[in-house]
Order: structure tokens, then C-alpha cells, then sequence
């Protein structure tokens, strides 16, 4: 069983181009130098046939009342190929009066007009017989069948003959243009064999219409994982970063209450480091948070979401709290609001924007959520009546990190980027206003309306 991930190699896509192509070449080739042959073979058939018909004529034309006195010598100084060549000149079809040197004795063909095929001493014959006009001298001129297959055979290797050049020039065209063609695979292959394993820049240069797609897969597949190590490097960046103060001040205590001279300075030390101990929990927490949103995988199991009920549930999860600090919650707005959305994303959006407020009212003050629908939207809104956020950075608060100029609540810098980041990947927008009389703040989450009341 072959380990799981590992590629099956099978064959080769450039051998498999050159088969298809070259056997395609060869079987078109094959099939041409047939229809050539066969069709060099017929026209050189009708081309003699043509000419013994026409020499018959002839003969026929020029027989007159002297035919005795032709001289039979003067044939005899014909071309060499006169002796694959006869004719013959019969009076009433059955006493021969003239004939070729080389001519049989007797009729070539007992057809009376026209082309035959005949066998005489042997030897193979095409035939033509032809009468005069007062049919009183039959006319017969053949050539002999071998001669005529020879010509015709030596005609067609002279057509062939440039065609078994070409075929393996081009067998050789075939062959390098397939290489050509794979180049730029190749070059991509080595370009990413070169590669640093650190290095997953997109691939780039001039690439074939075909293995386009294929090139900007791998570079959304390298803009991924870029971005995936990206992110776990910012996560133990910053985890280093920002867990160093607590575990400091955890270290700190610990060693206070372990020095201490009575048991009231111990205690103290102990709560102290368990203060610092929950806050460094509460950071892991949030920058793991942060850490899953850059993943694409929530995108699965978004659903319609009931906002209301999930601020009440979020609520109620916070109770506790919230009755430590003897903060009141309440929760207003119209139930049945629905939105696209991942409800545990959506849960933990609230639960930050919950926690920042209790974490930032005086005691003895309100912490109102409220669902509403206005101008076809959505708006999720969470008011204290904290300190507030100055104008002038209220845009910085949504960064990583980025703690208020004399905040004395002790928080990591997270939790509206985190509301941030949640609210980006459900299309929604931030907005950080003053709460009723310029006192506290009212953060106000707009999502699309898409799945109306439930």
C-alpha cells in the first residue's frame, strides 16, 4: 500500500504525444502513399490506354492502296522501348499485312474493337483493335502489361521518394516541437525544485493558454500557505510579545508570596498572581481566536443565525460577571432578526463585546444589547456607560494590541479586533459611537438583512 499523499506516477505526457503523434503522422503517411499508388497507377492505366487508341487510330488512318510497299526496316529505329510496344495490320481480320519488328505472328487479341487483355507466346498484353473506315483492315497496337507496371512503378518511387524524406523530417518536427511545448512545465518544475522552502512568492513569466489554470492554482495554493505561515508566525510573535508582561508579573508574585513575612502580604501575592495568571489565559485564548478567523473552513457551516437569541444566550453566559461588578444587563430590540452567518463566530463576537463593557463600567451602571432592523439592515449594538473611546482613536482600537492612553482595566488590546475581524468576514461594518448624553460607548455591528424574521 503506497503511503497516503503520495503521487501515482503513470506514463509519460510527452511519450503519449509523441505515440499519438507520430503514429497519427505514420498512418496518415501510409494511407496517402496508398491513395498516391493506387491513383498514380490508374492514371498511368488511362494515359497509355490513351495512347495505344490514339496510335491505332493513326495506323488506321494511314492505310491506304500501297500499303505493300512500306518499308518494315524503318521501324527498327524506334525508341528502345518500341520493343514492349507492337502493332499489327491484318486484311479482313485473318491475313496479316504488316506488323512491328518485335509483334507476334499472330493477333495479339481475337477482340474485334476496342481494349482487351490477351496472353500471346507467353507474354502479357494490353490491346487496342481498331477498323478503318471500310472496315477492310483491322488495326491492333498492344504494349506489354510488365512494361506497363514497370513504368508505372517507376513513376510512383519517383512521387514516394519525397515523401520518405519528410516522413522522418517530420518524425524530427513532431519530436521537438513536443519538447517545445513542454517546456514551460519543465521550467516550472525547476523553477519550484530551486525554491527555498520559505520562499512562495507567486510564480511568474509567460505561460501556455492551456497550463494557465494550473499555474494560478499552485499560486493561490503558495498565496495560502504564505499567508497561513504568516499567520502562525504573528501568532507566536505576538503570543511571545504580550504573554511576556503577565508571566513576568506572575513570576513576580509568586516570588513575593514565597518571600512573604506573614500571611496576610502572602495572600495578597497569590491573588495578585492568579490576577496575572487569568489574564495571561484570557490573551492565549483571544490570540487563538484571532489565529482561527484567518482559516476559510467557518465558511462551511455558515446558517441562518437568530441575532437576538444569540445575544440572549451571550447574556446569560455573563451574568455572573456582571453581578459581580453589580452591573446591570439588559437586552432590547425585536426577536426572530435572522442573518447568514456562523453562530459559534457570531457568539464569540458578542462575548468580547460583552466583556469589554463590564470590563470597562463602574459599578452600579447599565450594559444594554440591543437587536434591531433599520433601512433594510442589521444592527447588532452593545452600550456601557464606561469611559468611552476619544474620537480621535477610535479607529486605532479596532488594531491588534493598541491599549488606550490611561485605560486602567487591564485588557490585552484584542477584543475589538477581534469584532473587527468577525464583522469583516460576515461582510459587516464596525461602528464606534459615544452612548446616550456623550457618556460610554455604544459599538454598533451592521450586518445585511438576508433570511428576514423568523
Amino acid at each position: 500500500m503506497k503511503p497516503s499523499g503520495q503521487l501515482s506516477v503513470r506514463g509519460s505526457v510527452r511519450n503519449r504525444l509523441l505515440f499519438i503523434l507520430l503514429g497519427g503522422v505514420a498512418l496518415v503517411w501510409l494511407a496517402a502513399a496508398a491513395v498516391t499508388a493506387w491513383e498514380t497507377r490508374s492514371e498511368m492505366q488511362e494515359l497509355l490506354d490513351a495512347h495505344l487508341a490514339q496510335s491505332a487510330a493513326l495506323l488506321a488512318a494511314q492505310i491506304g492502296d500501297e500499303i505493300d510497299e512500306v518499308e518494315l526496316e524503318h521501324v527498327e529505329t524506334l525508341h528502345k522501348y518500341a520493343r514492349n510496344v507492337a502493332f499489327q495490320i491484318w486484311e479482313d481480320g485473318d491475313k496479316l499485312l504488316l506488323h512491328s519488328p518485335d509483334a507476334p505472328m499472330r493477333r495479339l487479341s481475337g477482340t474485334q474493337e476496342g481494349f482487351s487483355d490477351a496472353v500471346v507466346d507467353g507474354r502479357s498484353w494490353r490491346v487496342f483493335s481498331h477498323w478503318d473506315d471500310k472496315r477492310e483492315y483491322l488495326v491492333q497496337v498492344g504494349e506489354a502489361t510488365d512494361a506497363r507496371d514497370r513504368l508505372a512503378g517507376k513513376v510512383l518511387e519517383k512521387l514516394v521518394q519525397p515523401l520518405l524524406v519528410a516522413l522522418p523530417l517530420l518524425g524530427l518536427l513532431v519530436w521537438f516541437g513536443v519538447g517545445g511545448a513542454l517546456k514551460p512545465i519543465n521550467r516550472i518544475g525547476a523553477a519550484l525544485a530551486r525554491r527555498d522552502p520559505h520562499h512562495l512568492a507567486p510564480l511568474e513569466g509567460e505561460v501556455p493558454k492551456e497550463i494557465a489554470p494550473m499555474v494560478e492554482r499552485l499560486n493561490a495554493l503558495l498565496a495560502r500557505v504564505a499567508a497561513t505561515l504568516e499567520n502562525e508566525r504573528r501568532f507566536t510573535s505576538d503570543a511571545a510579545h504580550e504573554l511576556r508582561t503577565p508571566l513576568a508579573a506572575l513570576k513576580t508574585q509568586l516570588q513575593v508570596a514565597q518571600g512573604a513575612a506573614d500571611g496576610g502580604e502572602r495572600e495578597q501575592a497569590i491573588a495578585k498572581a492568579i490576577a496575572a495568571g487569568d489574564r495571561a489565559t484570557r490573551l492565549v485564548e483571544q490570540l487563538l481566536t484571532l489565529a482561527r478567523l484567518e482559516h476559510d473552513t467557518w465558511k462551511n457551516l455558515v446558517e441562518a443565525v437568530d441575532l437576538h437569541r444569540l445575544a440572549a444566550q451571550a447574556l446569560s453566559e455573563s451574568a455572573q460577571a456582571a453581578a459581580d461588578k453589580k452591573i446591570r444587563l439588559s437586552l432590547e430590540g425585536e426577536p426572530g432578526l435572522m442573518i447568514a452567518g456562523h453562530a459559534g463566530l457570531l457568539a464569540i463576537l458578542l462575548r468580547n463585546l460583552i466583556d469589554n463593557a463590564l470590563r470597562y463600567s463602574p459599578p452600579d451602571t447599565d450594559v444594554t444589547v440591543g437587536v434591531h432592523r433599520m433601512a433594510g439592515q442589521i444592527w447588532l449594538e452593545v452600550q456601557d456607560q464606561g469611559p468611552g473611546i476619544p474620537p480621535e482613536e477610535r479607529d486605532n482600537a479596532q488594531r491588534r494590541f493598541h491599549r488606550l492612553e490611561g485605560a486602567q482595566a487591564g485588557g490585552s488590546g484584542l477584543g475589538l479586533s477581534i469584532v473587527a475581524r468577525i464583522a469583516e468576514l460576515h461582510g459587516a461594518r464596525v461602528e464606534l459611537r459615544e452612548g446616550p448624553q456623550g457618556r460610554g460607548l455604544k459599538a454598533c455591528i451592521v450586518f445585511a438583512e438576508t433570511a428576514g424574521k423568523a
